[in-house]
């Protein structure tokens, strides 16, 4: 056979292999979460053999394209990792307990889902399988196979247990970094379960897309145009160019701060702990949550008993402010002080983007914590000045995004909770791990706003003399009104299913579709009905709506014609 034709040849069955093996997938995500339901009669032998032929079929699509590879020295490299499940495959057949065998199967069965996921990414872009769906079956594959981790008896403390709802809840609140929980953290899950919970957040901070190019570039694979185009769509830029550079920073950018927000609340909390170990674990929680402004916590009280520590609460702020501010936002603000250094006659320009992102930040913060010092007794629990005004600057910062609070927030007034809710709708940047319809977002509806009332001839939005696109203030419009909707909705069916406090039930709703945590303390009261709409508001919150509804839209078109104009009467 000639070489074009083992080409050809070698392309047809890995076609065909990745139909195969994703429908493998789902079936065997399906079978996983079928068995962690606890069903005990159908847990039995006949579960575990379908696992482990799972497993064989897996190992025999790796060695079937080796074998058919052109490149067979390549072909062993690009599959290694996933030719390393026949350990954990030997380990089940020898293995006599049943419980045993099933969670060493669900297990291998998920990592080798995670390695093989790549290969799927391809698939999905040769076959104009929309950016928008994949970023949406990726959470959703992590946020099922985290429920199914979080679901197992390990997970949890002695004498505790995870029904699988909760557990779903859990895993979606840590992959869509939003920190509303059914359960305590601390008192609840195992250290096992605590980590699991961290790798789910560090995930949903990162974005799954960003970490499996990622895993792309270290394992040495070439990331391919089609891939490029997908990262494009990811990252929302408007040039194809530099995508894999950006993707690396992000990266190496996420890895820095949380590194080094880790060291310093390591150093200032081991007084407290006195154990290195359980210092540094505590450490690099804290830092992960902080920056993913997820706002899980490893203490009952989140940052209650760290009031008074003016160490802890500002390198929290600033790790929180760090990651809600946006990856593009502070890879400019690197480009800039990077050009300046090496050369000081260079004077490079911020985006327009970067500047309303640190203007707004300014503002809300200061406004944000004017109002909780105006409208709240809360924070003047504490005993000096420092502390209540440290305590309303954390409490402003942290309620756009993060989470995480040093006030009983079931105690704060309506007014408080009714601003809160503002800053919460407001959120952080557009690509950063904050939620909220975007600081960008309400700069350019405001100037809209503005321009409309004046009325000039132009009638041009304009922003720091730029000239923002209609496209761009079409976008705005468009998600205000997507928000609006899809939580007034929800809002209202919570109204009917729960029985709380209906400015409690608007904070909780507010409080998961801009994925930032805060509670007044209904989360675990809610109904199965109540924590099922939450869990919708939280997805639809990290992807944002935007990317749902391009989801949802079969075909996107360029209309070749214009309409004659009529005017409609407005107000």
């Amino acid at each position: 056979m000639s070489l074009h034709g083992n080409k050809n040849f070698y392309d047809l069955i890995n076609w065909y292999s990745n139909w195969i093996t994703g429908c493998v997938a789902a079936l065997s995500l399906f079978l996983i979460v079928f068995e962690t339901a606890r069903y005990p009669l159908l847990l039995t032998k006949y579960s575990v053999v379908i696992n482990i032929m799972i497993l064989i079929l897996f190992l025999s699509d790796s060695c079937v394209r080796i074998a058919v590879s052109p490149d067979k020295r390549l072909a062993l490299k690009k599959y290694v990792f996933e030719l390393a499940a026949i350990f954990p495959l030997l380990r089940l057949l020898t293995e006599k307990q049943m419980d045993q065998i099933s969670v060493l199967s669900m297990l291998a069965i998920i990592l080798i889902m995670l390695v093989t996921r790549t290969r799927h990414i391809t698939l999905v872009s040769s076959n104009e399988f929309k950016p928008a769906w994949l970023m949406i079956s990726s959470f959703l594959i992590v946020i099922c196979s985290g429920a199914v981790v979080l679901a197992q008896p390990f997970a949890c403390l002695p004498g505790k247990s995870v029904s699988l709802l909760n557990a779903f809840f859990t895993s979606t609140s840590a992959v869509c970094i939003t920190g509303l929980t059914v359960y305590d953290t601390a008192t609840h899950f195992s250290r096992a379960g605590q980590i699991v919970i961290l790798s789910l957040i560090q995930l949903g901070g990162l974005g799954i897309m960003t970490f499996s190019v990622f895993l792309v570039v270290m394992l040495g694979r070439k990331v391919d145009i089609k891939h490029r185009i997908v990262m494009h769509d990811v990252l929302n830029r408007d040039e194809l160019t530099g995508a894999v550079r950006t993707m690396r920073f992000i990266i190496k950018m996420t890895l820095f701060v949380e590194a080094a927000g880790a060291v310093v609340l390591a150093v200032q909390w081991y007084p407290r702990f006195g154990s290195i170990g359980e210092t540094a674990y505590h450490a690099v929680f804290h830092s992960v949550s902080a920056f993913c402004n997820a706002g899980f916590s490893t203490f009952s009280d989140s940052l209650s008993s760290f009031s008074s520590d003016y160490v802890t609460t500002i390198v929290i702020m600033v790790l929180i402010i760090a990651g809600s501010i946006g990856f593009m936002a502070v890879m400019d603000i690197a480009g800039v002080v990077s050009m300046r250094l090496k050369d000081s006659r260079l004077r490079p320009r911020l985006r327009i983007q970067t500047v309303i992102v640190i203007g707004m930040t300014v503002l809300l913060t200061v406004f944000g914590a004017l109002g909780i010092l105006a409208l709240d007794t809360a924070v003047y629990k504490f005993s000096s000045g420092i502390e209540i005004v440290m305590a309303a600057l954390f409490q402003s910062v942290t309620t756009r995004s993060a989470g995480f609070t040093t006030c009983d927030i079931g105690v704060m007034t309506p007014a408080t909770l009714f601003l809160m809710i503002i800053l919460m709708f407001i959120g952080g940047a557009p690509g950063s791990t904050a939620g909220g319809i975007k600081m960008t977002t309400l700069a350019v509806l405001w100037r809209t706003m503005i321009s409309g009332i004046h009325q000039s001839e132009h009638r041009n939005v304009e922003i720091l003399k730029r000239t923002i696109p209609s496209e761009t203030i079409q976008k705005a419009i468009t998600l205000l009104l997507f928000y609006v909707i899809l939580l007034s909705v929800f809002t209202m069916a919570m109204l009917v299913t729960e029985n709380q406090p209906p400015i409690a039930i608007v904070f909780e709703v507010m409080s998961a579709g801009a994925t930032v945590g805060l509670s007044t303390g209904i989360t675990p009261e809610l109904t199965s009905v109540g924590r099922i709409f939450i869990m919708i508001l939280m997805f639809a919150g990290r992807l944002g709506l935007l990317t749902i509804g391009y989801a949802l839209v079969m075909h996107r078109y360029k209309a070749e014609y214009t309409y004659a104009e009529e005017r409609v009467m407005i107000g």
